[in-house]
């Protein structure tokens, strides 16, 4: 995979990325939710913008948990549905 530059603002500091470039909008996209959350942290308290960048990144971890425990949560639900679906044909047979 190529790599190129981009650069990229936030919380109004400048950042040179080297990416793969079809992982671009995602960084571009990270970057607008990040300056968003941030924004959003900053007229709620006042503290320094380390502290703001602190409470976004805590946002974002928790967001990351909740969506991989999540997933987990639903391939715990598909195999309940097979194991439901294998019961099921075996009490059929039963009959």
């Amino acid at each position: 995979m190529q790599k190129f530059n981009i650069r990229l603002n936030v919380a109004g500091k400048s950042y040179a990325f080297s990416i793969e470039r079809e992982k671009e909008e995602i960084f571009r996209r990270a970057e607008k939710e990040v300056n968003r959350l941030t924004a959003v942290v900053e007229s709620q308290y006042m503290a320094d913008r380390e502290d703001y960048l602190a409470v976004v990144a805590l946002q974002l971890a928790v967001r990351v948990l909740e969506l991989e425990s999540s997933r987990s949560l639903g391939k715990e639900i598909d195999r309940l549905d097979e194991l439901n679906r294998r019961l099921d044909e075996h009490l059929n047979k039963l009959r």
